[in-house]
């Protein structure tokens, strides 16, 4: 294993076994540049490869930050409807970009199987598009409406902010992913709305941004 990674032992929260997750070390994250919609490029191992942590013995996963947060209801649902049909198979160690594309899409299988929140969808479904994005693969936009329905579903239910995601950056993510996928008019309404927002003006780092991606909306609609 590349020095960069390293493996730590954790208890599985659903089915009590130990297993072995692999993390990147942070001062190994060399990042090289961010795309609009905060997809990162690193120069170096790219951390959101591992970002999900799957359960080589009932088949959970879950981003690593969430893992062992999940309730006992929740982990019921796991035992009865992923791990009787799990093929066991280990995640630990170096990962290919495939690798990192199966397990969180057997995250997001796991979330339509719990009591899982919109904010949950949106950051699987935006990071399983990334990935697609890197793979140069057409499935990206497929993801990305995947993740806008769900943002929109964020905004409208959930009580924000969520961690350091608020308001604000919720309508920026929902202008920008409707451009990506070319819904220029709806982007150019919620840029908008976000630029106009006395309250969003603290942020200036995002302001700018949606400044700048307001502007190449309308001239992508004009074109």
């Amino acid at each position: 294993m590349e020095n960069s990674l390293y493996n730590k032992t954790v208890i599985c929260p659903v089915c009590v076994k130990k297993i072995e997750v692999t993390k990147v070390k942070s001062k190994s994250c060399v990042i090289e540049k961010r795309d609009t919609d905060f997809c990162v490029y690193y120069e170096t191992v790219n951390p959101l490869i591992y970002d999900v942590w799957v359960c080589e013995f009932c088949g959970y996963a879950a981003q690593g930050d969430k893992f062992e947060n999940i309730s006992s209801s929740d982990a019921n649902k796991i035992i009865k409807s992923i791990t009787p049909y799990w093929k066991k198979r280990s995640f630990s160690g170096e990962r290919t970009i495939e690798k990192g594309l199966e397990a969180f899409k057997l995250a997001l299988y796991n979330l339509q199987k719990i009591k899982s929140k919109p904010s949950d969808y949106a950051k699987i479904c935006i990071r399983i598009a990334w990935i697609f994005r890197i793979l140069k693969d057409e499935k990206e936009k497929e993801f990305i409406s995947y993740a806008l329905k769900y943002y929109y579903e964020v905004y409208d239910k959930e009580d924000l902010p969520i961690g350091k995601f608020d308001k604000y950056t919720c309508m920026y993510m929902i202008a920008e992913l409707n451009r990506r996928i070319g819904n220029y008019d709806e982007s150019i309404v919620w840029f908008n709305r976000l630029i106009t927002s006395n309250e969003a003006r603290s942020n200036k780092v995002l302001m700018e941004s949606a400044r700048e991606q307001y502007h190449i909306a309308k001239e992508q609609k004009q074109s």
